[in-house]
């Protein structure tokens, strides 16, 4: 065994012992406890008192603990809005806090320490002085006081009961906090790729490789689990926003008349989720929407006059530079550990950015190689989206976000007066239309290029399209003036949107809300019926081609043609891998674009003879299972449910799940044919009909709280899975029937 190796397992071994450690020290401190089942009264008992506001502030709640803030002023509601985060999911943002800051072995001990480490390299925080001081003073106002009903929030105990077990103590949170978290959501996707592609690149075959993949989807780390030996490639990513759907069709193709937007968010499936519903109302301001923890922004929502909604852009908002030879610093920095040590890192510096080389993840030995990231420069993205709250039509809105950088996103507008449009809110360096010939460029060609960022008003939008819609999907823009990324989605998505859309003249919510549900997956079907024909022309036959035979590319949970080709799909990889003369980069690259391709590439001859292994293989585990759903869940569980000794303390459910990568209902799962539960996927949806002040609509995979036993912790997964959602209304009367409950906080 090598040296190499060997470190390699002692460091997987010290890492294991520090997860038992943590397990163990958190089974003695929650001895006894059993996380009893708390009411929403009882949790609403929660609140603060009193909070630092110039007027009573009245939060009214739904029976599914969805709060609305009616605020005196601006800042108020600021601070309301920030009493219902820290209310709701406090223990969830204090972990994104740390790992913002690279402070996760505190918690975690030594198993967190090269996370740390590599999140103290990307330095998420770096810009933070100079972009608050960007701000105007009304955003400032605005996250301050987010931050203070944060802090109000945290005054009350018992804490959530994650503090206890883990041994945290409350920190006061700042605007510093709130940026550093954003920055964290804003990890660039390209980072994904780049880990996965940087070890290729001593191969003899490099150069063709990288060719092949210009333009492919990268989702090679979607599905990594978060355990001893891959949470630092897990975590830097794991706030990003990795996908989604968002649609906005004119009142041309709608039974009213009026526009309607679908968004519905895609994202890792845990509990809490990274989404949570609110609204809230002042003199001038009303608005219902879906936000981040620990962010004063409504990534998707809806004000008196428009809606809004979004997905992943996939811009490449860093580049991996060649910095060999260039003079470099070195800071040292001290990680505490969950025993209360101290571990001493020394990270280089270059005048582009942190030497990202010097670390795992992203398998650059001998190189020297900085990472140079537009979330290091200074930006302001609270106040195009504070901004975007008043928008009263498609020039408000694309107005607001010209000033947006990061991360990039399309984002999407329907407005009461008619009008759609979607636009690129990004801050994109002018890169040439040309394909790189490396993922490392020089510090010339990085110089030239950055020298000069595009924005909203340069990039790509199209407004009031006559087709009637706009729809976005993680898909490629069109004819972008510069080369924005080289890693979109694959089109299924998209194409299946417009396909539904542009064949109606009478759509509604409801049509829009079941197309967030769709599981169909045509160019399936139509690979399956390609296996068929093969198998019936080679007397290959039986239960798995008969399956095959009889479906209709639908991923629905009691599909059995569903399950017989994701049964086959391993197998048939492997034997027609073997025969390819081309190698594929990663076997969770695309799976059904990878699998597609080569049954496209093959030979009949050899793709019988591989389907009919294949086909064997799949028998046994077909006979099994019977249907998708047998094989493909969905797990919502607490992340400490991952420590052992101590999951099975925690709640969790279970149950079976349509969809796959490619469907509108986004579920993703690996090649294999073994029973899974997906951990990426379709985790909040939103809908808005702009012909009804009423017919605003959200529902989350899970539910609002993330205290563990309360009843508002999973109780919209019914909904969810009946394809129901929760009335958000505007007018005072629809408000008052579907919010209940009230709390009134005082000025403190």
């Amino acid at each position: 065994m090598s040296f190499t190796s060997f470190s390699g397992l002692t460091r997987r071994g010290r890492q294991a012992f520090s997860l038992a450690g943590l397990a163990a020290s958190v089974l003695r401190r929650s001895v006894g406890r059993r996380f009893p089942p708390l009411s929403l009264q009882e949790r609403l008992a929660m609140l603060p008192a009193a909070a630092p506001v110039s007027a009573p502030l009245t939060i009214r709640w739904s029976d599914q603990h969805v709060p609305f803030v009616e605020a005196a002023c601006e800042r108020d509601a600021a601070v309301g809005l920030g009493i219902v985060h820290g209310h709701l999911r406090l223990a969830q943002m204090e972990v994104m806090r740390r790992a913002a800051y690279g402070r996760i072995a505190e918690v975690a001990g030594e198993a967190a320490l090269a996370v740390d480490r590599l999140l103290r390299i990307i330095d998420f925080p770096r810009a933070c002085a100079p972009s608050l001081a960007l701000m105007p003073a009304e955003t400032r106002a605005w996250i301050d006081g987010f931050a203070d009903g944060i802090n109000a929030a945290a005054t009350v105990r018992p804490l959530p009961p994650e503090f206890d077990m883990l041994g945290l103590e409350p920190e006061p949170w700042t605007a510093a906090d709130l940026f550093a978290v954003s920055r964290l959501c804003s990890a660039d996707y390209a980072w994904r790729v780049w880990r996965t592609l940087s070890p290729l690149r001593q191969e003899d075959d490099w150069a063709r490789m990288w060719a092949d993949l210009m333009g492919v989807a990268a989702i090679a780390d979607e599905d990594i689990p978060i355990g001893a030996d891959t949470l630092d490639k897990a975590l830097p990513n794991a706030f990003d926003h990795a996908g989604s759907n968002a649609v906005a069709v004119s009142g041309s193709r709608t039974r009213s008349g009026k526009p309607i937007l679908a968004s519905d968010p895609h994202h890792l499936i845990t509990t809490p989720g990274l989404w949570l519903i609110a609204g809230f109302k002042t003199p001038a301001s009303m608005v219902w929407g879906l936000m981040i923890p620990a962010l004063p922004i409504f990534g998707v929502g809806r004000n008196r006059h428009g809606a809004w909604g979004g997905t992943n852009l996939h811009a490449t908002s860093s580049e991996l530079v060649d910095v060999a030879g260039e003079p470099l610093t070195s800071e040292e920095h001290t990680i505490g550990l969950r025993d209360g040590s101290r571990h001493t890192v020394l990270l280089r510096q270059s005048t582009l950015g942190p030497i990202v080389s010097d670390d795992g993840p992203f398998a650059l030995d001998g190189e020297t190689v900085a990472l140079h990231w537009l979330g290091h420069r200074p930006s302001d993205e609270f106040t195009p989206f504070r901004t975007m709250l008043r928008a009263r039509d498609y020039r408000d809105f694309a107005v607001a976000l010209d000033g947006y950088a990061l991360p990039g996103l399309n984002m999407l507008w329907a407005g009461e007066g008619g009008e759609i449009g979607k636009l690129i809110a990004a801050h994109i360096p002018r890169r040439p239309l040309a394909i790189p010939p490396d993922i490392v460029v020089d510090r010339a060609v990085a110089h030239d290029q950055w020298h000069t960022l595009l924005s909203t008003r340069d990039l790509p939008q199209s407004v009031d399209p006559t087709v009637g819609f706009v729809v976005s999907a993680n898909e490629p823009p069109v004819d972008p003036p510069v080369t924005i990324s080289l890693f979109f989605a694959a089109p299924h998505r998209a194409e299946r949107i417009a396909a539904l859309v542009g064949e109606r003249r009478d759509l509604t919510a409801a049509d829009l809300a079941a197309l967030q549900r769709d599981v169909h997956l045509a160019p399936a079907a139509s690979l399956a019926a390609r296996l068929v024909a093969v198998a019936r022309a080679h007397a290959i036959g039986g239960p798995v081609v008969d399956a095959l035979a009889a479906w209709d590319g639908d991923y629905g949970t009691h599909s059995a043609g569903a399950l017989a080709l994701e049964l086959v799909a391993p197998s048939l990889v492997d034997q027609l891998e073997t025969r390819s003369p081309k190698r594929y980069v990663s076997p969770h690259w695309r799976p059904f674009s990878r699998l597609s391709g080569l049954v496209d590439a093959a030979g009949e001859a050899d793709l019988a003879d591989a389907l009919r292994t294949a086909v064997a293989a799949a028998e046994a585990p077909f006979a099994r299972h019977g249907t998708w759903g047998a094989l493909h869940h969905v797990r919502l569980a607490h992340p400490l449910t991952r420590l052992p000794l101590v999951g099975a303390r925690l709640p969790t459910i279970d149950f079976p799940s349509g969809g796959s990568n490619d469907t509108l209902m986004k579920s993703m799962h690996p090649m294999t044919q073994k029973p899974h539960a997906t951990n990426f996927g379709a985790n909040a949806r939103f809908v808005a009909d702009l012909a009804d002040p009423d017919a605003t609509s959200a529902v989350l995979l899970g539910g609002q709280d993330g205290w563990p036993g309360s009843r508002t912790m999973f109780d919209q997964v019914g909904a969810w899975r009946r394809g129901e959602a929760l009335p958000l209304p505007f007018t005072d009367a629809a408000r008052a029937d579907a919010l209940p409950h009230t709390t009134t906080i005082l000025p403190a």
